[in-house]
């Protein structure tokens, strides 16, 4: 089982994102796009977050942000997250993560 955690941050919880710069090197290099919609990456990640479809996203290359975020929010909300909380994004399969919140 392969994972990385990331300790999350105020700009996360305001802007509906996780940072993705201190684990891209997890992710496989041909999954991370150009800044906007024209330039996806021809590797489509598929996340799993629990509290919705799995989200079919690329990663921006400049903000090293997952593209598709709109669950972002609700996944922060659903599982009460904050600022110098921590959440795992663990490798499930081929172009395949769930992320969930890291309980202590």
């Amino acid at each position: 089982m392969e994972f990385v955690e990331i300790e999350l941050t105020q700009g996360n919880i305001n802007n509906n994102h996780l940072y993705l710069s201190s684990v891209v090197e997890f992710f496989p290099p041909d999954s991370i796009g150009g800044s906007n919609d024209s330039s996806l990456a021809p590797r489509i990640l598929e996340v799993h977050s629990g509290i919705t479809s799995p989200v079919r996203t690329d990663i921006v290359g400049d903000k090293k942000i997952f593209r598709r975020r709109a669950w972002v929010g609700e996944f922060f909300e659903v599982h009460n997250l904050a600022a110098g909380g921590r959440v795992v994004i663990e490798k499930t399969g081929t172009d395949r993560y769930h992320v969930y919140p890291k309980r202590t």
